[in-house]
């Protein structure tokens, strides 16, 4: 059986969907679940767009059939494996410091440029940059209370 890439990519966002559709049913008030049922409604919407778009191409023979030769498969599965950690430490050791480790982490598994120390460098002052835009962000200009783990931070 082959499969095409866009129709792939529906089935992944469907996926997604009912996962995420899964979570917002957790009983709160339901002016807290507003925001995210109505942006499920919108991916579901985009969804069924993405199937209408996948038949076309289909029926075009205009869609490539997904092939995983040449996939990075174990550096995909090593990211997931790393995002799952760090959502589950998350608010133990904090946002800030989980996200920085995590997203230190990532970049250098996701690029494939070999590690050096002018790279590492860089990629810890990028880093350091995004949390403190995100620090500034959500800490600061929306004062959202952010898990702050064992350190305090």
């Amino acid at each position: 059986m082959t499969i095409t890439k866009e129709f792939a990519s529906a089935l992944v966002m469907t996926g997604l969907i009912a996962f995420f559709g899964c979570q917002v049913n957790i009983p709160q008030e339901e002016y807290t679940r507003l925001a995210p049922k109505t942006l499920l409604w919108l991916m579901a919407a985009l969804n069924v767009v993405q199937y209408v778009l996948a038949f076309i191409r289909y029926r075009q023979k205009s869609d490539k059939v997904l092939s995983l030769k040449g996939y990075p498969l174990k550096r995909v599965a090593i990211l997931l494996a790393l995002t799952v950690l760090f959502v589950g430490v998350a608010d133990r050791l904090g946002f800030y410091l989980a996200s920085f480790i995590y997203f230190f982490l990532a970049s250098l598994i996701a690029q494939p440029m070999p590690i050096t120390p002018k790279l590492l460098v860089r990629r810890f002052f990028i880093v350091l940059a995004s949390i403190a835009f995100l620090y500034g962000l959500f800490t600061v200009a929306l004062s959202v209370q952010i898990p702050r783990g064992l350190l305090g931070f």
